[in-house]
């Protein structure tokens, strides 16, 4: 006798963007903290962990915004039809850069290129693009999380917290419809 298909259900917080809003600005708090704290250079690794959690948590609130789920997209046969999810409505995994883009595609006035919003600080060259900003943090998630050799994150410092700000500052105007 063939078995039911087990239809997967949606995370309640997967189309929630008060949720990710609300759970960024929590880590975003202590992203900043632990950066100006007086022992910052042993807390920076920490820090940078927690900025590239914000930057993500920010970017998928604002993708939700507009219309993105929050949901691993190869699962996607396995939920019932009438949630009309589809792939390409999906957003998942921790690359700032990949995020960033397809808010890009939805909000042109989101500006990769632009390279007014992050000031110059050593040893980043400058101008920087608000997308290479953001490859700054990738390596943050993949390389500092656990022990391991570092093979694309060139530092992290205090100095970093400005380029941080100047990131958050940037996605938070598409999240201004979000109560």
């Amino acid at each position: 006798m063939r078995q039911p298909v087990q239809r997967d259900r949606l995370d309640r917080f997967a189309r929630d963007p008060r949720a990710w809003r609300d759970s960024a600005r929590i880590n975003h708090a202590a992203a900043i903290e632990l950066f100006q704290s007086k022992n910052n250079i042993v807390t920076c690794i920490p820090a940078a962990t927690l900025a590239h959690l914000t930057l993500e948590m920010f970017l998928k609130a604002a993708l939700i915004v507009e219309g993105m789920t929050v949901f691993d997209p190869k699962f996607v046969d396995r939920l019932d039809l009438t949630l009309g999810l589809a792939r390409q409505d999906c957003v998942w995994g921790h690359s700032l850069v990949d995020h960033a883009k397809r808010l890009a595609e939805r909000r042109p006035e989101f500006d990769l290129n632009d390279t007014t919003k992050i000031p110059f600080h050593f040893p980043h060259k400058g101008p920087m693009t608000l997308e290479a900003g953001f490859a700054v943090f990738d390596p943050f998630f993949f390389e500092l999380r656990y022990p391991g050799e570092l093979t694309e994150l060139d530092g992290v410092g205090p100095g970093d917290v400005l380029m941080f700000q100047s990131l958050v500052d940037a996605i938070e105007p598409f999240l201004k419809s979000v109560p």
